[in-house]
């Protein structure tokens, strides 16, 4: 098995940023074999802050992302192999606070081989028409459309595949301390 190097709820990951600071409470996966196209879409994104030097890190990364047309930032390597790459930042209102607008992104990728999906941690056997994807349980993967079989989430390759993962769902309060939400340390960064 390759070594996973996109990381679904990591957001730099998807542009190669190693010390990827923002990153998603929720993010929804779904997967169309048939146009060999993957969707990526983060919710309720956060950073990890512990000093002033993680907090000028995850602006400068912001500020790559964000932009990341004009300054024409590259994709990660891994993502080579995927044929066509769109990120969009989907502005969403809150309901109970509608003057706070969060920021959803979304990534579209598309693919030429079904091994193409490795560097993200998803794997092809042919054999059987299958798709797999390593269960970790502190990812909190859910699925209502695949099947738990011991270590690993199964989908059939003929069906549309859909998933989520929620890897901070359980977490210490120590982590949760340090946790920023990102539309709080972007006020911050425009004043």
């Amino acid at each position: 098995m390759n070594e996973i190097k996109i990381f679904f709820f990591a957001l730099g990951s998807f542009f190669g940023m190693d010390d990827a600071r923002i990153t998603a409470d929720k993010t929804t996966v779904l997967i169309y074999p048939k146009e060999k196209q993957i969707e990526i879409i983060q919710e309720d994104l956060f950073a990890l802050i512990q000093s002033e030097k993680d907090e000028r890190l995850v602006f400068e990364q912001w500020d790559k992302i964000y932009k990341w047309k004009e300054k024409h930032t590259a994709w990660a390597k891994e993502l080579d192999n995927f044929t066509s790459k769109d990120f969009k930042l989907t502005p969403v209102k809150m309901t109970t606070q509608t003057y706070l607008v969060l920021i959803r992104p979304h990534l579209t990728l598309k693919y030429t081989h079904e091994k193409d999906l490795a560097s993200m941690g998803i794997w092809f056997n042919a054999a059987k028409n299958k798709f797999y994807l390593n269960n970790i349980p502190e990812d909190n993967i859910q699925s209502s459309n695949g099947k738990l079989e011991g270590n690993y989430w199964v989908f059939d390759a003929d069906d549309r595949i859909s998933f989520t993962i929620e890897p901070y769902l359980k977490k210490t309060e120590k982590f949760k301390n340090s946790r920023i939400p990102l539309k709080k340390l972007l006020r911050k960064y425009k004043e």
